[in-house]
């Protein structure tokens, strides 16, 4: 369990903490007031990163540098990050430096509005999903996405240049072999985790709405199982990728649908049914990095106020065993729940425990 935050220059706090061990934490405060900014410290000391800045603009205005301390299971963390006079950053487990590659904390899952429309936008909420989920349990496959995203970026500024005839097309060979590699990796791992989902979804849609439509994922892909078959399908692309100057084949254009009774759900489902889809996704998220890490932490970032009362008892009675963190501008929107919670009130950059 996290028992102890502690924030410097981080984001709108300029020194302020407090103890969160309860079962449940609910973060109180008016829009603007930095709640999301304390969930958003929580998040980025399970993952090194935060889910909707680069590090530059977590810093506090004015300040050259944030700090996050934490204690987790009786473990001391601690995050630095510095960026004068020249970026560098320090990790601590027990006072002892680790390297990044070596920090291995807890696992979060995090709800935030957006993804309650998961499946209304564009592909790439879809991929961010798999990512944060199989990257936080396979390093391998963290790396490969890190990869992936460089190959891509080598591949694109070479397209450019073969046009202008200051490279040759021979010189993109290297990057395909490396971009098949990773490609039928990431695509091993997505559809493991795809498979997963499958075999559990119904059954907790089920238990979280009462619905008892028939759920199935349909994962579209590369399509690919071995870099010689990658190749052969990436050849087909090869002269209208120069010409656009894009990378038109490999995960990073995948996507997933789900079905529900035999047809796409975006086209079959009323809104509530679409939302209670989603739920049951973030939820099988949590149970699959609770089967590979300790206990996950789960972190909704006002999340309540788009849900009606009825999904939050489910949700919450969903999400028992798990510490739980809560945003919301509204004490009321906590539904009933078995367990110990502890209420922090945000007000003027300062996280005050309620009496």
């Amino acid at each position: 369990m996290l028992t102890k935050v502690s924030l410097i220059n981080f984001r709108n706090y300029t020194e302020a903490g407090a103890n969160v061990g309860a079962d449940l934490v609910l973060i109180l405060g008016p829009n603007a007031s930095g709640k999301t900014n304390f969930l958003e410290s929580i998040y980025y000391l399970s993952r090194l990163k935060s889910f909707r800045a680069p590090d530059n603009l977590l810093v506090k205005s004015q300040e050259d540098y944030f700090k996050i301390e934490a204690v987790y299971d009786s473990r001391k963390l601690e995050i630095i990050t510095q960026l004068m006079p020249r970026v560098a950053r320090q990790y601590k487990i027990d006072e002892q430096k680790i390297r990044k590659l070596n920090w291995k904390t807890f696992s979060t899952v995090l709800f935030v509005p957006q993804d309650l429309n998961m499946f209304d936008l564009g592909p790439s909420l879809r991929r961010k999903f798999l990512n944060q989920t199989l990257s936080q349990i396979n390093m391998e496959y963290a790396l490969d996405i890190v990869t992936l995203e460089h190959v891509l970026k080598q591949k694109s500024a070479l397209f450019g240049q073969i046009l202008e005839g200051r490279a040759q097309r021979s010189d993109l060979e290297i990057w395909n072999q490396e971009l098949a590699r990773v490609s039928i990796s990431i695509n091993r791992a997505r559809k493991q985790f795809t498979q997963f989902l499958n075999n559990s979804l119904n059954q907790v849609y089920a238990d979280l709405s009462d619905f008892q439509s028939h759920l199935f994922i349909v994962y579209k892909g590369i399509e690919a199982e071995t870099t010689d078959e990658f190749l052969e399908k990436l050849a087909k692309y090869h002269e209208a990728e120069i010409r656009s100057g894009q990378n038109l084949y490999g995960p990073h254009r995948d996507d997933f649908i789900v079905e529900k009774d035999g047809k796409e759900n975006i086209y079959n489902s009323s809104r509530g049914e679409l939302r209670a889809q989603i739920l049951a996704l973030k939820l099988l998220q949590a149970k699959y990095l609770d089967a590979h890490k300790h206990k996950t932490i789960i972190l909704l970032d006002d999340v309540f106020s788009e849900l009606d009362e009825t999904r939050r008892s489910k949700l919450i009675s969903s999400l028992s065993g798990h510490q739980i963190f809560i945003t919301t501008t509204e004490e009321h929107h906590l539904p009933k729940f078995e367990g110990d919670i502890k209420i922090l009130n945000i007000e003027s950059d300062q996280i005050k425990t309620a009496k």
